[in-house]
């Protein structure tokens, strides 16, 4: 399915200096490729950056390869009815072959109003096998007016005829203290949740506020708690707990709750690491359970956490490849349980 969506300048996007920059200097030369691959983790601003490309090449007074705002092109796509901007996402759980040729039949006419149509893809990871050789086709031969953007999170997930057809722009995480910052000059959020959500998102603005909307804040405690739960039952019974978990979750939400799961997961097991290794607190993910960490960290052994973290690093990946949401938690439930040396959460 493809649907209009909004935009912002490149003004308004944080943390992506050096990505935003590759592209201005582009468009300053005129000289813009037919493909990118925008490289990172999800919500670091690939989407956004993409669109702000879109919202510059259009604009009838661009300045500095800064779209102006006020010309008719910037007002449409500031208000999302731009018919030249366009976001391709998974029908499903994913992209299929049928969205590439209708893709395909409209690059056969030029943009309807703009200088160019650009077209956002992602994740491209969730383009199927036969969905990708068609894609494929379409980048042999880019029709005038048009950009396609691919938003990835690892290249080596599409195929290497893609990647090397795509001019590569890489978004790296963004700094906790520019997430905090923003978050309480733009949201008005008091500074000790914006700390929190800052550092638990890894990164990402976008996850910070999926938390802080999705109440994950409030649900924290109970995750990690769950976690402590798990390491003192029978593994038959951790995987029925995993199970029960997924099934609980809502179809549309799956994804993105098991996500955030397993990334909190992460943030205590590399907040017991840096306690164990005797590492500075301030530097504490869970800042404000770092008590409870204390606590937890004292029978753990740190090969046995290197373990539990690149166990969990497989899970995040594995779900990023679209596998069996229910097969990767019990699978991951299983290689903690055996990692893990003890410990618990107050």
């Amino acid at each position: 399915m493809i649907q209009k969506i909004s935009v912002i300048p490149f003004s308004q996007i944080i943390g992506q200096e050096r990505a935003v920059h590759l592209l201005k200097q582009t468009i300053k030369r005129e000289k813009m490729p037919h493909a990118y691959l925008f490289v990172g983790m999800s919500g670091v601003g690939k989407t956004t950056t993409a669109l702000a490309m879109a919202q510059a090449l259009n604009c009838e007074a661009p300045e500095n390869a800064e779209g102006c705002g006020c010309c008719k092109p910037c007002r449409q796509l500031l208000g999302g009815n731009f018919p030249d901007v366009e976001l391709m996402e998974p029908d499903g759980r994913s992209i299929k072959i049928e969205q590439v040729r209708d893709l395909e039949r409209r690059f056969a006419f030029k943009p309807v109003v703009g200088r160019y149509r650009v077209t956002v893809v992602t994740p491209a990871e969730a383009m199927t096998e036969e969905a990708s050789n068609a894609f494929l086709k379409t980048l042999e031969e880019p029709p005038d007016g048009n950009i396609l953007v691919l938003n990835a999170t690892e290249p080596s997930n599409l195929l290497p005829t893609i990647v090397s057809r795509c001019q590569k722009v890489v978004f790296r995480r963004i700094l906790p203290q520019v997430i905090e910052e923003w978050l309480i000059g733009t949201k008005g959020m008091d500074r000790e949740k914006a700390a929190v959500l800052a550092r638990i998102s890894d990164g990402s603005l976008g996850k910070a506020l999926e938390m802080e909307t999705s109440g994950f804040l409030e649900k924290r405690h109970a995750h990690l708690l769950s976690l402590a739960r798990l390491k003192r039952i029978p593994p038959e019974e951790a995987v029925e707990w995993a199970s029960h978990f997924v099934k609980e979750i809502g179809k549309d939400d799956r994804q993105e709750e098991m996500v955030a799961l397993l990334g909190l997961w992460k943030t205590w097991y590399r907040d017991l690491l840096l306690l164990k290794v005797e590492g500075p607190e301030g530097s504490l993910i869970n800042m404000d359970l770092s008590h409870e960490l204390k606590i937890a960290a004292q029978p753990f052994r740190v090969e046995n956490l290197v373990s539990s973290l690149l166990s969990i690093d497989q899970a995040e990946k594995d779900l990023l490849r679209f596998r069996n949401q229910e097969l990767v938690l019990e699978n991951t439930v299983l290689r903690l349980i055996a990692n893990d040396s003890g410990g618990t959460i107050s």
